[in-house]
């Protein structure tokens, strides 16, 4: 009987087409990273941008803004994480982000930014579907297995509006 209502299920998606959105298959360009060293409130700003998608036309796709923003305990005087901080941290956000994109032919994410700056670590993606990242994130804080301070909001931005900062310093790093 149980295998009965999957074949039935599958003939249901296949007919119906639900499984797979109709159209040409989204090209995602390869990560490209420019590094920008800026200041803020006097402060030293290092910006981390994937300047492949400057021109990136399915904004609507990946049309949902998750910025995640984790804290550094050891740092110097001016906000900066010392070295030994600075990986320690790093490898973790490098292993959230792999988590939140999924699988590389198909990602449910694009990374576009790592901001550091005054003692914190902003990540910002570019997201498909925000319901299993928000279920990610969600069990990540509930279950207490982050190993620093972190927070993290989504927010619906078919035009990448909210973005648009990072969208012009992409575009002059490519001039």
């Amino acid at each position: 009987m149980r295998t009965y209502s999957f074949i039935i299920m599958g003939l249901f998606f296949n007919l119906f087409s639900f499984a797979q959105p109709k159209g040409k298959p989204i090209v995602i360009p390869e990560e490209k990273f420019s590094v920008f060293a800026l200041s803020s409130e006097g402060k030293p700003v290092t910006v981390l941008l994937n300047s492949a998608l400057k021109e990136f036309k399915h904004k609507k796709t990946y049309g949902w803004t998750c910025s995640l923003v984790i804290s550094f305990k050891d740092m110097t005087e001016d906000g900066v994480p010392t070295n030994e901080e600075y990986n320690y941290v790093i490898d973790y956000v490098e292993k959230l982000d792999k988590d939140i994109k999924g699988r590389t032919s198909d990602p449910n994410a694009l990374l576009l930014a790592r901001i550091i700056w005054n003692g914190t670590c902003e990540v910002i993606w570019q997201i498909k579907d925000p319901e299993p990242v928000h279920q990610y994130l969600g069990d990540i804080i509930r279950s207490n297995s982050y190993p620093r301070e972190l927070d993290y909001r989504i927010e619906y931005d078919k035009k990448w509006k909210k973005i648009s900062f990072y969208q012009k310093l992409a575009k002059k790093a490519l001039k």
